[in-house]
């Protein structure tokens, strides 16, 4: 019976240490968004700033982390230029949007329609810590 229990015990730990082994842990160096839309108001729409919600940023005193990172529109294309499909559009987060931790962001060339309801990703660099 003890000689029963003390290998189930060691298969329980071989099995651990080799779990324990092989999984890997993702760093991820930017943070998942969501693309709202333009700035706009009730007739007007701003087309050279956008409105993302950044993922686990609450409230406005959470966004002030977030000014001057850089976000990356990630998106795929019929054509393959350079050996990939993939293409980037790349911006910068300008200030927060209301209280509810939606920021305003700027890019190098606006962002098209199309973009509206897709995900954008928030490089955390340059880094001001």
């Amino acid at each position: 019976m003890l000689l029963l229990c003390l290998l189930l015990v060691l298969t329980s730990l071989f099995l651990f240490f080799l779990l324990l082994k092989t999984t890997k842990t993702v760093n991820r160096l930017y943070v998942r968004g969501v693309i709202l839309g333009y700035k706009r108001a009730r007739t007007n729409q701003y087309e050279n700033t956008s409105l993302i919600k950044l993922e686990n940023v609450p409230d406005k005193s959470s966004t002030s982390f977030y000014l001057g990172k850089k976000l990356c529109y990630v998106y795929k294309a019929h054509t393959k230029k350079q050996g990939t499909v993939y293409r980037t559009m790349w911006g910068k987060v300008t200030r927060a949007h209301g209280t509810s931790g939606v920021v305003r962001a700027q890019f190098k060339h606006n962002l098209p329609p199309t973009s509206i309801g897709g995900k954008i990703r928030c490089m955390l660099y340059p880094s001001n810590i």
